[in-house]
């Protein structure tokens, strides 16, 4: 058996991340042609900070690749330093979002490293997709404004014009097949509206909004039905925990769904979903 010539690198492997792999490994029939290394989905900051070297004894010594992929989670410029062997490999960056303008709540609690890093990797790529054109354009058009933050003089020039020509869209594959579209005519004019909201539970998809509005269809007397979906934080504003509490009897699922059987079949069910998001570079979800 011919050894994998494609190495990919998943170190935050989970929710899209996960998903992408596994549709492009399905729909292409690459999954015997590629070394998949991963690690778990969890602690995002420090996989940023330290997924080079946590991945480093994860990649073999002895191999014929040809083609990294990864996503722009991991710092390529560390990899490729700690392991020189793959520098003259053909390397791809997948961007699912960009640090350069992803929403924080404060401007000083923006971390300019994990912007810093994603530059550093563009710089080594040969080629960066990025999922949207939004995210593509404002990652570009928001690196000279980004390196303002380091004190001048000496600031590095002609960034955009070093990794603009390597950039490209690869819309977000979406595996369907297994949604139907049911129509509201299927239901009992009696059954109450099943509002569906399939986010994260972080502060750029202002879950707290959302509370907000169901409390109020609530006390207008409004009957409704309603799944909140997705990954619940350990910090979740308390707003949304008395919001639960007030329409305990009005939510069929909270939090989130393991199962994607389970997953799709809450979405089959539902009537309307809902994005509260102040910020999207794709909205997979959605």
């Amino acid at each position: 058996m011919e050894s994998p010539q494609n190495l990919v690198i998943e170190i935050f492997y989970g929710g899209s991340h996960k998903q992408l792999l596994d549709v492009l490994f399905e729909g292409l029939n690459i999954a015997s042609q590629c070394e998949l290394i991963t690690l778990p989905d969890k602690k995002w900051h420090w996989k940023a900070r330290t997924g080079a070297l946590t991945v480093l004894d994860k990649i073999p010594l002895e191999h014929n690749f040809k083609v990294l992929f990864t996503s722009s989670v991991l710092n390529l410029a560390e990899l490729l330093a700690l392991r020189p062997d793959l520098k003259n490999l053909k390397k791809i960056v997948y961007f699912h979002e960009n640090q350069l303008i992803y929403p924080v709540k404060t401007q000083k609690e923006r971390d300019f490293q994990y912007g810093y890093n994603q530059i550093l990797t563009c710089l080594v790529a040969d080629i960066i997709i990025f999922n949207s054109e939004f995210n593509m354009s404002s990652f570009l058009s928001s690196l000279s404004t980004f390196m303002k933050i380091q004190p001048g003089p000496g600031r590095p020039k002609g960034l955009r014009e070093k990794i603009e020509p390597k950039c490209s869209v690869l819309y977000f594959p979406i595996k369907v097949d297994s949604l139907k579209r049911p129509t509201r005519q299927s239901k009992s004019q009696e059954t109450p509206l099943h509002i569906l909201w399939p986010h994260r539970w972080e502060h750029d998809k202002d879950p707290e909004m959302f509370a907000r509005v169901l409390l109020s269809l609530h006390r207008f007397g409004l009957d409704f039905r309603v799944s909140m979906l997705g990954r619940v934080c350990s910090d979740f504003p308390e707003s949304i925990a008395l919001a639960k509490e007030e329409l305990n009897d009005k939510f069929c699922h909270w939090g989130y769904v393991e199962s994607r059987d389970e997953y799709v079949g809450v979405l089959n069910d539902a009537d309307v979903v809902v994005s509260t998001a102040k910020h999207e570079f794709f909205g997979v979800a959605m």
